[in-house]
């Protein structure tokens, strides 16, 4: 979910900036900030995965861009993790990007997930209830699939 950049959020970007002086052209650029899931427990509990390491993937319903096609995430940027509170937790750098069914998600990328036992099994059934929640889910459906690493906490 987009966070729009609050003074914080700013603020935090300037100090990543100001540690990688190999980065100091992205100072001015335009980054994005966003969020996990869909509720406040939701950003807070998979943000915490990624400060802990557990978290390295994600992914999304590629239809639920429509309208929003500029915000489907391109490998080789920056950007801002927040919490449900809208604040910046880290800065994670996209490495990897592709498009699969749901039911063509791979064993490693469940686990890489980090999330419940990081079983594919575990990764499906809670997927599954989240996307459901969208008109239609299917286990055809495409879902942008995304890995990270985090570069600034």
């Amino acid at each position: 979910m987009s966070i729009a950049i609050t003074k914080d959020i700013q603020n935090f970007w300037n100090n990543f900036i100001d540690e990688r002086a190999d980065l100091n052209h992205l100072r001015d650029y335009k980054f994005e900030a966003w969020s996990f899931g869909n509720t406040k427990e939701m950003a807070d509990d998979l943000g915490q995965l990624v400060l802990d390491g557990k978290k390295t993937a994600t992914c999304s319903l590629l239809r639920a861009y429509r309208g929003e096609e500029h915000e489907i995430p391109r490998v080789g940027v920056y950007s801002v993790l927040c919490n449900g509170s809208n604040q910046p937790l880290c800065v994670v750098f996209l490495t990897h990007t592709w498009i699969c069914k749901y039911s063509e998600v791979a064993e490693q990328h469940a686990y890489e997930e980090g999330e419940g036992d990081r079983t594919l099994e575990y990764w499906k059934k809670v997927h599954h209830e989240f996307f459901s929640a969208y008109d239609g889910f299917h286990s055809d459906d495409l879902l942008v699939c995304e890995r990270f690493q985090t570069a600034f906490k």
